[in-house]
């Protein structure tokens, strides 16, 4: 068991499990090719032709936040990349999203821990609703995914003062670039820049009361910048528009409120159910004070943040990835120090079920996206064949896909019917075809 135990700790089996994540993300990337609004975000919105420069994405997105919505740093991030090779994104998709479930493990045990990160990335592929729109759809990523990375670096601050009493932010200009931060976390993503500031004012609270350390002035700081760009976010004329054109009444909300009701229990379910089992194993193995607090915090969070949709036109099932996120970490501040005491057995047992669930997810996830591959690959040399001919008005493949780890998945493709509606135009103009529909 100690040698168990030295082998979960260990450098050399964190970093091998840190690469084989890493490489495994970055051939699902390499596989998945440009969808949907990828072929959109390719163009200028102020032009509506293919961008040609950095700096034509600052007017795009003015363009943008009249036409579309407010989430301008996390598009403009998009367009950036989007004039980049395709590589470009796909090795910095693969290291975000190691990076990420390496950083929430590390917060979550306070040291490596091989079987808990492994954990994190097996529950996020089998509980992550539309996987692959969270994690490999370009567009999708930089909005979704990348908004829970800002997060995590946003409270890491605040929950390492809280667990350890340790400053990460020491000095005079680390505060002041932390504000600048704060202020483009608070434009990124209405769901996690809004929970992200709820977690740092919560552990800035409980530093005080668990910990009797009075919180300085200058902590609230961080918050009133990021509350400015979230201000800033909301205050697009097309985020405007969308409010006022909903007309929300009390049954509308009310119909919503059931709505993101039945996405956490059709969604939800197990990892409420996880984190009901380790919180019960917390209580029975008599867990600090501080630790069932601060796993309650997140487990709250993440329930919240189901909730906050209720004020959006529609709940895509994308947007609960930040659910999942607090969810897991809520259970991971339990299972840590659990596989350190007398109920190890128990957590191992369950890693093992998780493990053995994911083997088989791992092997139709993977099997779907190299099918959807295949399907543009052969969508591209119909479209080639017909180039060469001569022709440009081209009718091409619909890629099907069967699984939410595809990035296609619930997501629009070519509409058979209609050339000039979206995407089909955007596709033509990328293809350099007069016109393009699907069969």
């Amino acid at each position: 068991m100690n040698h168990i135990k030295r082998w979960n700790h260990s450098r050399l089996a964190s970093a091998l499990a840190a690469a084989a994540v890493f490489a495994g993300m970055l051939i699902l990337n390499i596989l998945t090719p440009y969808i949907c609004d990828d072929f959109s975000y390719r163009l200028n919105f102020s032009t509506r032709e293919p961008l040609g420069s950095v700096w034509e994405i600052i007017p795009s997105m003015y363009a943008h936040s009249y036409k579309m919505n407010g989430r301008l740093i996390a598009h403009g991030l998009t367009q950036l990349f989007l004039l980049t090779d395709p590589i470009v994104f796909d090795v910095c998709n693969a290291a975000i999203f190691t990076a990420t479930l390496y950083l929430v493990h590390r917060l979550c045990c306070g040291k490596r821990n091989v079987l808990i990160f492994t954990g994190f990335f097996c529950l996020f592929w089998l509980f992550t609703p539309a996987y692959g729109q969270v994690v490999l759809w370009q567009v999708g990523a930089a909005n979704y995914f990348w908004s829970l990375t800002a997060c995590v670096l946003f409270f890491t601050p605040a929950l390492v003062r809280f667990q350890t009493g340790r400053e990460l932010l020491t000095k005079g200009w680390h505060w002041a670039l932390f504000c600048i931060y704060s202020f483009f976390f608070g434009w990124y993503n209405e769901i996690a820049s809004f929970v992200g500031m709820c977690m740092v004012f919560c552990l800035i609270l409980l530093d005080w009361l668990m910990n009797s350390r009075k919180p300085a002035l200058h902590r609230f700081v961080p918050l009133l910048f990021a509350a400015a760009g979230y201000l800033v976010m909301l205050s697009a004329p097309a985020q405007i528009a969308n409010k006022q054109a909903e007309g929300l009444t009390l049954a509308l909300l009310l119909g919503r409120l059931l709505g993101c009701v039945k996405m956490l229990v059709k969604y939800g379910t197990p990892l409420v159910m996880l984190y009901s089992f380790t919180f019960i194993q917390g209580l029975r193995a008599g867990l600090p004070r501080k630790t069932m607090v601060l796993s309650g915090l997140f487990a709250l969070a993440g329930l919240c943040a189901n909730f906050m949709p209720i004020a959006a036109s529609y709940y895509p099932a994308r947007c609960m990835c930040t659910t999942v996120l607090m969810l897991l970490m809520a259970t991971a501040f339990l299972a840590a120090p659990l596989l350190e005491g007398k109920h190890a057995s128990r957590v191992c047992v369950a890693c093992l079920v998780i493990l053995t669930l994911t083997v088989p997810a791992l092997f139709f996830g993977c099997r779907d996206i190299v099918s959807c591959h295949r399907q543009v690959e052969a969508r591209e040399a119909q479209i080639d064949r017909a180039l060469a001919d001569g022709i440009r008005d081209v009718t091409a493949i619909t890629v099907i896909p069967e699984t939410r780890w595809s990035g296609f998945w619930e997501l629009r493709d070519l509409s058979p019917t209609d050339p000039e509606t979206w995407p089909n135009h955007d596709m033509a103009m990328y293809y350099g075809l007069d016109s393009l529909l699907g069969n």
